[in-house]
């Protein structure tokens, strides 16, 4: 079943007023065909007994960048190509006037012209049901997926070539909406929006982020000033922009081409994954990945225990099943020791390994079963070498470039890319503080 609806949504952006006229298609878009609002910051809690401060956040926002998506601002210096024209798709040239904006077509006839989608448009059409209208991962899809839509209001995306906790590229945001985030609910959008069309809905999911960074920022200046002056707000908007134009001058590229894939450098990256390399410094992979890289380390809950929680009922009773596998683990303790004091130990234990196995916008996260040879980021070698040398923003992924020098990196990734054809690799393998059992390739590969 397919509806189409066309009307007008006046937009304001920059020194230009747009007008959005959507076609929307799609049965879910009977449900939501009317105007949109954005959602609050949780973070707007912080003063729920000060109403005027609340009120004060709010306004500034639409001052700054509109009062909804339908009336979209964006403020001097964001630094959106072409000053924010590529978000809408109708130029208001004076009140109640407005002209289509338009672009001659690549690949048509010659001086073809058509108008452009725009990118809230684009977003609202294939974005908003997983990501939300406020960019907040709230969508009527996302309660059904694991893992969670990116909320992009903290302005941290996970696959990144830039350093660590350093906005995206655009390469990098064009590469996750283009090819999708493998083992993940993000679809690939190469065959459903040109290169154009993914350009805007790139500028719209940067506004969004942009939005909801200077939100929290406001808010925190509430909170520790009481008070929100001109020049405060003037700190925080500069700031957030000019971490996202700084952005490109943030790509963290090796220094150093790609050691070949041979077998001594395979060894030697399964020998740094174990922590049993003899020269230069070690690294602690075994602790999440676990030392059959099956994801399973001490460091985070068990399998089984995340499967239960996760994945064993309502998405809102997490809290609850988090408590009864808290319970099982005392009574367990207690069966084995008879020491009431043993269970409450091992029921905090497992609560703080649940703490400690969320990311930074709340959600559950498992380690790479890299067996598997699926990679979220990519599995090209230059995407496998950011994971390890920069980590991944919000997990728990740490950065390992400077500890351990470009060569090595490059030997782990020879590595990661070789288990999963030969998990013999691993065969008996033990945590650092095991003695290891002999690690010899049951297949030499070339």
């Amino acid at each position: 079943m397919t509806s189409r609806f066309r009307y007008p949504l006046t937009s304001t952006v920059g020194p230009l007023t747009l007008t959005l006229s959507l076609a929307l298609a799609g049965c879910g878009d009977l449900f939501q065909s009317g105007p949109m609002s954005y959602v609050d910051s949780e973070k707007l809690a912080e003063l729920k007994d000060k109403p005027e401060a609340q009120k004060a956040v709010r306004d500034k926002l639409a001052e700054l960048f509109g009062a909804d998506p339908q009336h979209i601002k964006v403020p001097k210096g964001a630094g959106l190509p072409g000053g924010g024209i590529y978000l809408a798709n109708f130029q208001e040239v004076e009140p109640g006037k407005v002209k289509p904006i338009k672009f001659l077509k690549p690949g048509g006839e010659k001086g073809e012209v058509v108008t452009q989608e725009g990118g809230y448009a684009l977003y609202r059409k294939h974005c908003l049901h997983c990501h939300g209208v406020s960019g907040a991962g709230d969508g009527p899809t996302a309660t059904f997926l694991y893992p969670k839509p990116r909320d992009y209001r903290q302005g941290k995306f996970k696959f990144t070539s830039t350093t660590s906790q350093h906005k995206p590229a655009r390469a990098d945001l064009e590469k996750t909406i283009k090819y999708g985030l493998h083992g993940t609910s993000m679809p690939a959008f190469e065959a459903l929006m040109t290169d154009a069309e993914i350009a805007q809905v790139i500028d719209y999911m940067t506004f969004l982020s942009m939005r909801g960074e200077v939100e929290r920022g406001l808010i925190d200046e509430l909170v520790t000033s009481g008070e929100l002056s001109e020049e405060a707000v003037e700190d925080v908007t500069s700031l957030v922009f000019r971490n996202w134009k700084n952005a490109e001058n943030e790509v963290e590229n090796p220094p150093i081409p790609r050691t070949p894939p041979t077998r001594e450098s395979v060894l030697r990256g399964r020998d740094l994954f174990l922590g049993v390399n003899k020269t230069g410094n070690k690294v602690d992979c075994t602790s999440c990945h676990g030392p059959q890289a099956l994801g399973n380390g001490p460091s985070f809950v068990s399998q089984d225990v995340f499967n239960d929680v996760v994945f064993g009922g309502n998405p809102s009773e997490q809290a609850d099943r988090l408590e009864e596998a808290a319970r099982k683990a005392a009574q367990e303790a207690v069966r084995q020791t008879g020491d009431p004091k043993a269970g409450e130990t091992a029921a905090d234990k497992l609560r703080e390994a649940w703490k400690n196995s969320l990311d930074e916008w709340g959600n559950p996260l498992r380690p790479n079963n890299l067996n598997r040879g699926v990679y979220k980021g990519g599995r090209r070698p230059i995407d496998i070498y950011w994971r390890i040398a920069k980590g991944i923003n919000g997990a728990k992924m740490p950065a390992h470039y400077p500890t351990i020098e470009p060569d090595k990196i490059w030997d782990l990734v020879n590595f990661v890319l070789a288990l999963p054809y030969e998990p013999a690799l691993l065969d008996g393998a033990t945590l650092p503080a095991t003695p290891p059992a002999a690690v010899t390739p049951a297949v030499a590969t070339k």
